[in-house]
């Protein structure tokens, strides 16, 4: 059944367009910064130990969990509500700022019972010592919010992209002066601070007195995402809890690195995606046909770039982790392999969330994080067993079924059949699996003493050449649209 379109030709080529630059510029800086994170991240694991991970992972999860407390969820309800008034946003501004200083303030609480439950001593100063940018993060989220909701995508990227590269260049240096895990906490520190007050400098926000009643329905969105955010963190960093309580610093930190290198390509797509969607959904959330064939669209073309990705990944971490990252990361390359699998599948729902908030599906996705909270921990625990392959084969076993009611509620909003939808990852999961097929076929021709620059070589560049191929000469059609599309939407007026 199709769901008339709001929205003329002329109005769609222009939403193209700011979607199709939107994207542009936030992938274009993101990537730039993505480029000398990585080169960063090869040089810091070599100055640094399994063990120094394995604190800042730790303190992470009590950190992170305090960081979704820290500005209540008010970002994506300024983001996500299309008639706020300056006097609720003024608000909503002083809450925000409000709770980033009870956020650091509640990290100084937890610090210590932290280190007491880890049995490590170096952990609750660490805590401490991330929960100061708590404040500035709180009085940044209200601004940053409302340039996204204005479409400023070219200026944030900026700003992100910015932040992130001061952030790599304080962790090398730190790290190469001796600094150990402190090289992790005092950079991401220094980047977040910076660009707050870049934030504060550029696009002021008046603070106003609180009016609860005023502000009903945001409180009311906003505790819904804080909910679903809450119980989300919890259920994803229990592998990292449970690990380093009962595993140890020296497994736990090779897993987490393992997760970091499992996720870091992929997630820098899906964060330029996740980046861009929520704002533009908000624009056009009253046009299901729309939001339907965006949705299509962005699941076609992501699924295009994290399945080769991902899979390739996984296909030469045999040769890239003691080459890149020396013998004492071994122990990496199969939960390495196992998460990069799933993280392609996993990139896929991250389109469907900002769905659930502009059709009304708010509750929805705090139910399911709630589901998640009490599902998960146990999944890590008995896979635990098996050490950090376990775990890896846990999130396997337990992520699917929590997806299964907000698909149902997001396909059933657009009128779109789950058919229709898997469709169109067919062109990414036919071609992924024949690359897969090519660069295995090619391993089987190395002479058992070949080096292994030389086989990771010979492997990468056979995958992207044959990924390429498939794409050009079985998917030209789809190819053609999305050429088309672009073609189309850079004639669009603005």
């Amino acid at each position: 059944m199709k769901v008339p379109s709001s929205h003329s030709g002329r109005e769609t080529g222009a939403l193209d367009r700011t979607l199709l630059r939107g994207l542009a510029w936030t992938g274009a800086v993101k990537w730039l910064s993505q480029i000398l994170s990585w080169l960063s991240t090869i040089v810091v694991a070599r100055l640094l130990t399994p063990e120094d991970y394995g604190i800042v992972a730790m303190a992470s999860v009590f950190i992170g969990l305090i960081g979704l407390l820290n500005e209540f969820g008010l970002g994506a309800a300024v983001v996500a509500l299309r008639q706020l008034t300056d006097e609720q946003i003024s608000s909503m501004h002083s809450l925000a700022s409000l709770f980033g200083v009870c956020g650091f303030l509640l990290s100084c609480l937890v610090a210590i019972p932290a280190g007491r439950f880890y049995d490590a001593s170096d952990v609750p100063l660490v805590i401490v010592v991330m929960g100061v940018g708590f404040a500035f993060l709180a009085m940044r989220s209200v601004p940053s919010a409302l340039l996204e909701k204005a479409l400023r995508f070219k200026l944030l990227a900026f700003l992100e992209g910015g932040q992130a590269m001061l952030a790599t260049l304080t962790t090398l240096g730190l790290a190469w002066w001796g600094a150990g895990y402190w090289a992790l906490v005092v950079g991401g520190i220094v980047g977040h601070v910076a660009v707050t007050v870049i934030f504060w400098s550029y696009h002021p926000v008046r603070y106003g007195w609180p009016s609860l009643r005023s502000l009903h329905e945001a409180l009311r969105f906003s505790s819904h995402v804080l909910v679903g955010r809450i119980t989300w963190y919890v259920a994803s960093n229990a592998d990292v809890f449970i690990a380093g309580r009962i595993l140890g610093q020296g497994v736990v930190g090779a897993y987490s690195f393992a997760c970091t290198m499992a996720s870091l390509p992929l997630d820098k797509i899906t964060a330029l995606f996740s980046r861009v969607m929520p704002a533009f959904y908000s624009s056009v959330q009253t046009d299901p046909a729309v939001l339907r064939r965006y949705l299509l669209l962005l699941t076609e073309g992501l699924a295009l770039l994290t399945f080769p990705i991902g899979v390739g990944m996984a296909l030469v971490a045999h040769a890239f982790v003691p080459l890149v990252l020396g013998e004492k990361w071994l122990g990496v390359v199969v939960p390495l392999q196992v998460l990069s699998c799933w993280a392609v599948f996993r990139s896929m729902f991250g389109l469907i969330t900002p769905i659930l908030f502009v059709t009304g599906g708010s509750r929805l996705t705090m139910l399911s994080g709630i589901f998640c909270m009490v599902a998960y921990p146990l999944a890590f625990w008995i896979g635990s067993g098996w050490g950090a392959l376990g775990i890896a084969l846990a999130w396997v076993a337990v992520q699917p079924p929590s997806w299964v009611a907000p698909y149902w509620y997001a396909l059933r909003a657009l009128n779109l059949s789950f058919r229709e939808y898997l469709s169109v990852l067919w062109p990414a999961v036919i071609s992924t699996v024949i690359m897969a097929g090519a660069v295995y076929s090619v391993r089987q021709v190395f002479p058992a003493d070949s080096s292994l620059i030389f086989q990771l070589s010979c492997e990468a560049a056979a995958g992207a050449a044959v990924y390429s191929a498939i794409i050009v000469v079985f998917h030209r059609a789809r190819l053609s649209q999305f050429l088309a599309l672009v073609r189309g939407s850079q004639s669009s007026p603005a």
